[in-house]
């Protein structure tokens, strides 16, 4: 069945016209009243509201609003529309998340298609950003503007996204599916590729006038409580076969995933099921039936170069400015075309809130810069920067409360909300992310500032601990009668290059003495490293007798302190409670 690019070019415009869109929106209105009225119950609503975006909290009556961010591209005035639903209809915050959405929590569920109506005006939606659908489609945040790369993915993440929303036969897929561009082979701290269920690492075959774009395409790789590498498809698919190729990927798990069983229906257990050459072959056989064409899927990034910068690189003159030389080290680095740079905006465990977002909007216009870009560690990159701007930059970020020095080093701690709002959540990991990053501020040691640190409050790695150096995953534990938090323990997890190294399980640990727990780590690999080696090295070659001994003392609850009951960030004596999970409903 061959498809005519003007055809399918008219069909995606149409889906995502003014018309269609409010059309949209008018449903889930009309839903909400049919929920109130008793004519559909809370089971009927939650797949339609989950597509949405739209999820359960652990506190009844409010919702968490999840915010697609293709490519994790937002312009100032994405960013002023963010700041006012923070203020009009959440917390006067937001959560930037490991999948580069935007969250905001305790939204009325009467108030979300006021929400819905002012994304729709900015260009965002929160379409599909949960349930079974194809989640938001990420890309590398230094992705036209990295040294490394191969060359510049997001018009292609970009297109693809576009391409898949409101598509109308992948909305209502066995499980989620994620996609993540890369532009190079080393993506651990921009897209990591080989964990998603369609992996893509920009490769260029033949050289000179030959030169050919496309991509290596890795499938059915994941985290949660099974975490899997993703497989190779292919070595190099050409860039015109990207977006029919991923259309029969899909049809492939549309018909193959699990739906019966959703602990197994993600596309990782497809492959296992199938192997990888009976999956090949299912896809090629899909493939002939989709002949959509290349065009629909080159869409121009909204972040534009700035004018032309001849701009040296800033000097780090320590004992004139420390504060600012402190805050170029690690946040800003130079960008492949010279003159220019990307500042890195520090978040606390991803929290950004509305008069932050507001500011940052001011400033990046005040500057003649065109947008900032999530990150999958929940930061934020401002690309583009001329070098004789970014003191003033700093300065401007710095009032905003927005200068915290330490971007992407052990002090850069990733958490998912956790028990803070999740229902599935088992313990406050976005409160724990927080204290570490602020006790791990003053580290120095080159090596250890390397180390990244990611806690989930579930063993569902929200927070993504699988691929962390030290990694944790909330748990709760009796001791005598009483629940006490707890964190398990992962060590050695890595992403780079040679592929994906999943962390292994440590040790259970309670929640109130990590802080401690990571400072006797860190003093351990100071004391048993060897000349030269990382902590990654260090922690595939210690055994786990060694770490399990050094840390015994904090594991030891035989005479609990009452402090042990207590979660970090809360009040109260710890007490498990969970509502229903809607990952999958």
């Amino acid at each position: 069945m061959s498809v005519s690019a003007p055809s399918v070019q008219s069909d995606v415009e149409a889906r995502h016209s003014p018309e269609a869109i409010e059309a949209e929106i008018r449903v889930f209105e009309e839903r909400i009243q049919q929920l109130r009225s008793g004519a559909i119950t809370e089971d009927q609503f939650r797949p339609f509201r989950l597509k949405h975006g739209t999820y359960g909290q652990r506190q009844a009556g409010v919702q968490m609003l999840r915010v697609k961010i293709p490519a994790g591209i937002l312009t100032p005035a994405q960013l002023r529309t963010l700041a006012k639903i923070g203020d009009t209809y959440s917390t006067g915050r937001g959560h930037v998340t490991t999948r580069e959405n935007v969250q905001f929590h305790f939204v009325q569920l009467e108030n979300v298609p006021a929400v819905m109506r002012l994304l729709a005006e900015a260009g965002l939606t929160t379409r599909e950003a949960c349930g079974n659908t194809v989640r938001n489609v990420t890309g590398c945040p230094l992705a036209g503007i990295c040294p490394g790369e191969v060359f510049d993915v997001t018009p292609y993440a970009l297109g693809v996204s576009r391409y898949l929303l409101r598509h109308p036969e992948f909305h209502d897929l066995p499980r989620k599916f994620k996609i993540a561009f890369s532009g190079c082979e080393d993506d651990g701290d921009c897209a990591v590729a080989g964990i998603h269920d369609v992996g893509l690492i920009a490769q260029v075959s033949g050289s000179n006038g030959t030169a050919h774009r496309g991509f290596k395409v890795l499938v059915g790789g994941g985290l949660g409580s099974l975490p899997t590498e993703a497989s190779l498809l292919t070595d190099f698919l050409p860039e015109e076969e990207l977006l029919p190729t991923i259309e029969a990927i899909l049809r492939v798990f549309v018909e193959t995933g699990n739906r019966k069983n959703k602990f197994k229906a993600r596309m990782k257990f497809v492959l296992r099921d199938k192997g990888i050459e009976q999956f090949r072959h299912l896809v090629a056989e899909k493939r002939k039936i989709s002949q959509a064409p290349a065009e629909v899927f080159t869409v121009a990034s909204k972040i534009q170069p700035s004018l032309v910068s001849i701009a040296p690189a800033p000097p780090a003159n320590r004992a004139a400015d420390p504060e600012y030389a402190r805050w170029t080290e690690h946040n800003l680095m130079p960008q492949r075309q010279a003159g220019f740079g990307a500042v890195w905006i520090k978040l606390p465990a991803g929290t950004l809130f509305s008069h932050q977002m507001r500011g940052l909007a001011d400033l990046l216009e005040k500057n003649r810069l065109t947008g900032v870009r999530t990150v999958i560690n929940q930061n934020l990159v401002i690309p583009w920067v001329p070098f004789d701007r970014t003191r003033g930059l700093h300065d401007g970020l710095r009032e905003l409360d927005l200068a915290t020095p330490g971007a992407r080093t052990i002090s850069d701690v990733t958490g998912c909300p956790g028990a803070t709002t999740c229902n599935l959540g088992i313990t406050r990991s976005l409160t724990l992310a927080e204290v570490l990053s602020r006790e791990l501020a003053g580290e120095t040691d080159p090596e250890v500032l390397k180390i990244h640190i990611k806690i989930s409050g579930c063993p569902n790695s929200c927070g993504q601990h699988h691929i962390a150096d030290i990694g944790f995953y909330g748990n709760a534990r009796k001791i005598g009668e009483q629940q006490a938090p707890f964190y398990q323990l992962m060590l050695g997890g890595q992403v780079g290059a040679d592929g994906v190294r999943f962390a292994r399980q440590v040790m259970p640990l309670p929640a109130r003495p990590i802080p401690a727990v990571i400072r006797e780590i860190l003093a351990f690999y100071k004391e048993a490293r060897q000349p030269g080696e990382t902590f990654s090295a260090w922690t595939a070659r210690i055994a786990d007798e060694a770490i399990v001994s050094r840390l015994r003392p904090f594991a030891d609850v035989q005479e609990p302190s009452e402090e042990l009951f207590v979660d970090w960030g809360d009040t109260e004596t710890y007490s498990l409670k969970l509502g229903r999970g809607e990952c999958a409903a």
